[in-house]
């Protein structure tokens, strides 16, 4: 989480902020990348999820909750900065998320590049106990196992390309994911990606997110 002292800036600009996020939203359907394996989550309770890549798009679907999907949508930056993965150089960042899809942060937890925020999922958005948001990535770049897939902080795929908006997912896929304070090198997040199973898929049983 950033402070008022933070400072964000890309390699093309002097400064960045929040709104250069918020603005970084743009999802282009490309074809599926990888296929996807399933982790059994038998017996798991699930709920309905939707990915939205802008702020907008949520007050649309919810125009008489537009304060819950800006919060939605705050804390899904606010997680996003916390828990993104952190990479030495844009090149290293870029090697895995593709060309223009990082920025450059500079703050009390020192300086990296890391990918932007392609989409936020949102469920229980009108619960009056809790919703829950996290923030989602993607990658455009072809040396990626999860190109044009919708992917977590912490690595986990999900099924179908990044034009699917709706999933069942398990309630664990919002379970609170660790700081990151370290940087990677060029390829480490795609190697722990392939280490890792795919959300599932709507097609086969007990998947995590069809």
């Amino acid at each position: 989480m950033t402070t008022n002292n933070d400072k964000l800036r890309t390699k093309r600009t002097k400064h960045i902020d929040l709104t250069r996020m918020r603005k970084a939203f743009s999802v282009k359907p490309i074809a599926l990348g990888v296929a996807s394996v399933m982790l059994s989550a038998c017996g798991s309770e699930r709920e309905d999820a939707t990915i939205y890549t802008s702020l907008e798009d949520c007050k649309q679907d919810f125009p008489d909750a537009v304060e819950r999907c800006e919060a939605a949508y705050q804390t899904a930056l606010d997680e996003a900065m916390r828990t993104s993965p952190r990479f030495n150089s844009e090149y290293d960042c870029e090697y895995e998320f593709g060309p223009n899809q990082c920025q450059y942060v500079n703050n009390n937890s020192g300086s990296f590049f890391m990918p932007f925020m392609a989409g936020y999922m949102v469920s229980s958005l009108l619960s009056p106990n809790r919703y829950y948001s996290q923030p989602l990535y993607t990658s455009y770049s072809y040396n990626s196992p999860f190109r044009s897939r919708w992917i977590t902080a912490d690595g986990y795929v999900f099924d179908g390309d990044i034009r699917k908006r709706n999933y069942r997912v398990n309630k664990d896929v919002y379970k609170p994911k660790p700081t990151v304070n370290r940087t990677m090198k060029r390829g480490g997040f795609g190697s722990s990606v392939r280490a890792k199973s795919s959300w599932g898929s709507s097609s086969r049983k007990g998947g995590w997110g069809g």
